[in-house]
C-alpha cells in the first residue's frame, strides 16, 4: 500500500489537502506542503499546486 494513504497526517495538513481539493485554499502552510509534496498527495505544476489522484483517495479514506 502506498505510504500516501497510510502515512500520519495532521488535522491542519489533512484540512490544507481538503482545501485545495475543494479550490478554497489560495495558500498553505510551507510545512503542509513540503510533506503532501513529499506523500505525492499533491503536485506543484506551472499553475501552482493540485491535489493528485492519490491525494484524492486519501481524502476518501480519512472521512
Amino acid at each position: 500500500m502506498p505510504k500516501g494513504l497510510i502515512a500520519p497526517l495532521t488535522q491542519a495538513a489533512l484540512a490544507s489537502l481538503r482545501a485545495l481539493a475543494e479550490g478554497t485554499a489560495p495558500s498553505m502552510p510551507d510545512e503542509h506542503r513540503a510533506r503532501l509534496l513529499h506523500l505525492a498527495l499533491i503536485e506543484t505544476g506551472a499553475e501552482g499546486d493540485a491535489i493528485t489522484a492519490l491525494g484524492r483517495e486519501r481524502l476518501i479514506s480519512d472521512r
